[in-house]
């Protein structure tokens, strides 16, 4: 009886360790977004969304999508600005490894907006 015991306390340890670090692995990338209220043509807001992402340097892979979204990648951060006019908001978001990192991108973007 002592020895089904310990075998069952070493594999609830082992499975203890594999859960924390595959929890830890499976963490992925942190995110930033907040919106802002608009009144502004769609035009002015991508033009305002792609000179925010652009004056923080977000200049890899830059592109508007569809009129309707800016995209760039600085490092190993990713921007998103979605303007969406006729609903009234500009939508921002950053992505990337450090959760402070991103919000500082984040509110960069918004407040250069």
């Amino acid at each position: 009886m002592i020895k089904y015991w310990v075998y069952a306390g070493v594999s609830m340890a082992a499975a203890t360790a594999v859960a924390g670090t595959v929890s830890t692995v499976m963490a992925g990338p942190s995110m930033s977004s907040a919106w802002l209220s608009i009144t502004i043509e769609q035009d002015e807001c991508i033009k305002k969304g792609s000179a925010a992402v652009r004056q923080q340097r977000f200049n890899t892979r830059f592109e508007v999508l569809g009129n309707s979204s800016i995209y760039g990648e600085r490092g190993d951060y990713t921007v998103l600005v979605r303007c969406a006019a006729d609903k009234g908001i500009v939508y921002f978001v950053v992505a990337g490894p450090t959760s402070s990192v991103c919000s500082r991108h984040m509110n960069a973007i918004r407040d250069d907006f």
